[in-house]
């Protein structure tokens, strides 16, 4: 016998997470509580009541379907991952709900159970624009017992089921290992042959956003000059580098800006709020300024708006490390005087500061 719980192809992600609830208060947990048992990656049932599950697409709608069985039932070939957990139902209301989107209710008899979450399309979700994956739980009544992986078969699994479990300490060096021959590899792959320094090397670990690599094919020369010097000439660096971008978009004159102008003329970052890019973005969208666009270096393979870039100046001046928040404003530079003007702006840098030269 089957009783179909609840099944609904449109449930709302983010974050790639998704909780069930299921009792008075158990929605104010820690998010990491439920993953405490450490037998998988993919269904955490750590705080009695509840299930947290890790989903394939970061942020979209999924199906989910939920089952109740009088016994276990058997399993369907179809699914590509799959982990068994125990759950004890504390209420017969209990709801399916992703972070911060709307929950589904449905109800379930007060027990304890033992919990199949069944996956598929798990490997290639959000690397396709329809989402592929889907996901089934079903429920049987059973006594308390450990979790356990059923069936695995991807790589993006195998992830998970590692990473919310104590590793070894062969584990942990192959990690180290791993990491390092990554970022050997994007060294290989950003400088060729020129060997960094470890202030420039330690860059790769930025995250996505940033745009410290288009140096690397603009000018390499600058920088690596500009990985040589000190704080307190990155700093400057930024603070000029950021005003010359303003006013050659034509932004530097704004009275909104002006205490972001005012700062950078002191040789100091934008203070905030212009260290939040979206109160930047809201000044630009508000005051519409006239906008043009240049070919983009080095090569004008297409055209951008230098006030697009010269906005995000501000908040890249206060990155909390200087040597990021110097190339990010170099950077900038280059894209705002675009393929015509971005080799005499870099001129005029290393005129400004001879320590590049």
């Amino acid at each position: 016998m089957v009783n179909v719980l609840l099944d609904e192809p449109r449930v709302f992600l983010s974050y790639g997470t998704a909780s069930l609830l299921c009792g008075d208060g158990v929605d104010d947990f820690d998010l990491e509580a439920p993953w405490v048992d450490e037998s998988n990656g993919l269904c955490g049932a750590g705080v009695p009541g509840c299930l947290q599950f890790q989903v394939g697409t970061h942020t979209g709608w999924v199906p989910f379907r939920l089952e109740l069985h009088d016994a276990e039932p058997a399993l369907d070939p179809v699914w590509e991952e799959v982990v068994e957990v125990s759950f004890t139902a504390l209420s017969e209301e209990a709801a399916l709900t992703g972070l911060m989107a709307d929950a589904h209710e449905f109800r379930i008899p007060v027990g304890a159970y033992r919990v199949r979450y069944c996956v598929r399309g798990f490997e290639e979700a959000d690397q396709v624009e329809e989402t592929p994956d889907s996901y089934l739980l079903q429920f049987w009544p059973g006594p308390a017992a450990p979790g356990r992986i059923v069936k695995q078969t991807g790589e993006r699994a195998a992830y998970w089921h590692r990473a919310r479990r104590t590793q070894t300490e062969q584990e942990q060096r192959e990690d180290e290992q791993a990491a390092a021959d990554e970022l050997d590899r994007q060294a290989r792959e950003r400088w060729g042959d020129r060997v960094p320094n470890e202030r420039l090397r330690r860059t790769s670990e930025f995250g996505v956003g940033l745009y410290l690599d288009a140096l690397s094919r603009l000018d390499m020369n600058l920088e690596f000059a500009l990985a040589e010097t000190d704080d307190r000439t990155h700093r400057q660096v930024a603070a000029w580098g950021a005003l010359q971008c303003l006013e050659e978009a034509g932004l530097i004159g704004l009275p909104q800006l002006a205490p972001a102008v005012a700062a950078l003329r002191r040789g100091e970052p934008a203070p905030p709020p212009f260290d939040d890019s979206a109160h930047c973005w809201g000044v630009l969208e508000r005051v519409k300024p006239p906008r043009t666009s240049v070919p983009v270096p080095p090569d004008g393979d297409y055209e951008q708006s230098p006030q697009d870039w010269a906005i995000t100046i501000l908040f890249h001046t206060a990155e909390e490390d200087s040597l990021v928040a110097a190339m990010e404003v170099v950077v900038c530079l280059a894209f705002v005087h675009g393929r015509d003007g971005y080799r005499p702006a870099f001129a005029n840098l290393r005129r400004r500061f001879p320590q590049l030269g």
